[in-house]
């Protein structure tokens, strides 16, 4: 027997891919400190949109994760997400079961453990689970952690008038106590500070501590009643004299040049110049502004329009009757010559001031000045010592440092370590060493982080 029908049976083919090809999330809470009434902090529950957050999904391991963590006091435990996959149903395993349950986009999930995804296609293939982690900070990144040193102290005793200097892994303080002039160094490379180590080998009597300067892996300062100059070797910590070349004071140096800069007392007066390759060269126009017997404080940049051009800005505090101005010095490398920067925001004429060069802007603080207290605030300065703003949010020291500030009777100094380029989570910390040698460490938070992109 024959039929006419036609045959109207259309073959469906479904698809087996198991894909997530989208991830982001909605509107989460978070924990955030403001001000009540009276200006005193306030903790408070605020809503952060998520939904820019970008996750990255990686289709050979099946895995989804934000590389830009989530700030710090974000919940995770109840998060509504938008996820886009291959045709088929979305499953995913609840905290704390061990079957899966149904996803839809109403769904609030716990994601404070990583939660497993998988898809259903229709054609019954059951698709490999990706694993997706929602990463939150544990610190604020911008903020400044500080952690305190007490067993590390000098073998000299109490040091005063010092000057903390950083090189090779190592930071030097050049100190006084009635026993002399000193100089010891504790080995911070692996980011915690060694017990000090006393330099003893040739060191030459009455050191001008506050000479030490850290230039192109010498350390230089100067030293005897006519003021010669050495350099320690920071590989040897061999100490040697340079030639017979003598200053009455170094104001800083330029690593980038390689060239020291100094004040030299010569018949007609003092001269201001630069010291390169054993040559004193003076300036065409002497500067006689710099203070005598003051740390001076240094830091060189290269101009960002031309490579070949340096700007170094030097800072001390002044003794001038009325003052109420720290002074800032500026030398660009194609004028060859110091000016007295003229401040348009002044930084406070702090006690015992210090700058550094963190974080791409330049530091100060110090001890007190008028109603401001020792060691309440930093200054920050991102045009070269124009202007100095105080730093109101997050950058801060610790209370206590005030009170330290005071029992060791106003003596303390300071140096930075740069970033290790060979270890991006290690360098970038802040060292203040007190007078009986213990240490106070501090680093931005963000410094610290393991770039993840």
């Amino acid at each position: 027997m024959t039929s006419c029908l036609d045959n109207d049976v259309e073959q469906i083919t479904y698809t087996s891919e198991t894909s997530i090809t989208g991830f982001s999330l909605g509107t989460l809470h978070i924990d955030r400190v403001g001000k009540d009434k009276n200006g005193l902090d306030s903790p408070y529950v605020d809503t952060l949109d998520c939904s820019n957050y970008p996750f990255t999904i990686d289709q050979i391991n099946r895995t989804i994760t934000n590389k830009d963590s989530l700030p710090v006091g974000t919940y995770i435990d109840k998060v509504i997400t938008s996820i886009t996959y291959d045709a088929g149903m979305l499953a995913y395993k609840p905290k704390g079961s061990e079957r899966d349950t149904i996803w839809t986009s109403t769904d609030s999930i716990d994601f404070t453990d990583p939660v497993e995804f998988k898809v259903y296609a229709y054609s019954g293939v059951e698709g490999k689970p990706y694993t997706i982690t929602i990463n939150v900070h544990k610190q604020e990144p911008d903020t400044i952690s500080w952690k305190k040193f007490d067993t590390q102290l000098f073998n000299a005793g109490n040091l005063s008038e010092q000057k903390a200097v950083y090189a090779n892994g190592k930071v030097y303080v050049f100190g006084k106590n009635g026993n002399g002039t000193h100089i010891e160094y504790s080995d911070v490379s692996n980011d915690n500070p060694t017990s000090w180590v006393a330099v003893t080998k040739n060191v030459p009597a009455d050191i001008d501590t506050y000479s030490a300067t850290a230039c192109a892996e010498y350390i230089y300062f100067l030293a005897g009643t006519n003021k010669q100059l050495y350099k320690l070797d920071v590989n040897s910590n061999e100490i040697t004299s340079v030639g017979r070349e003598t200053f009455e004071m170094l104001i800083g140096g330029n690593d980038i040049k390689s060239e020291l800069y100094a004040v030299k007392e010569g018949e007609k007066g003092r001269k201001s110049g630069i010291y390169k390759e054993n040559t004193w060269t003076e300036d065409a126009n002497p500067f006689t502004l710099f203070p005598a017997g003051k740390p001076f404080f240094s830091n060189t940049t290269t101009a960002s329009y031309n490579s070949d051009i340096t700007t170094t800005i030097a800072l001390c505090n002044s003794t001038t009757a009325n003052d109420t101005a720290a002074l800032v010095f500026n030398r660009i490398s194609s004028d060859n010559k110091w000016e007295k920067r003229m401040q348009n925001l002044p930084l406070p004429n702090l006690e015992n001031v210090t700058m550094i060069y963190y974080d791409g802007k330049l530091y100060a603080f110090g001890g007190g000045y008028g109603e401001i207290k020792p060691f309440s605030q930093f200054y920050c300065s991102t045009d070269n010592g124009l202007c100095w703003r105080p730093v109101t949010e997050c950058m801060a020291f610790p209370a206590e440092f005030s009170e330290l500030y005071t029992a060791h009777s106003k003596n303390y100094s300071c140096a930075v370590t740069p970033k290790l380029e060979s270890e991006t989570s290690r360098g970038n910390f802040i060292w203040i060493v007190w007078e009986d040698g213990s240490i106070c460490r501090g680093r931005i938070n963000r410094l610290g982080f393991t770039p993840k992109w």
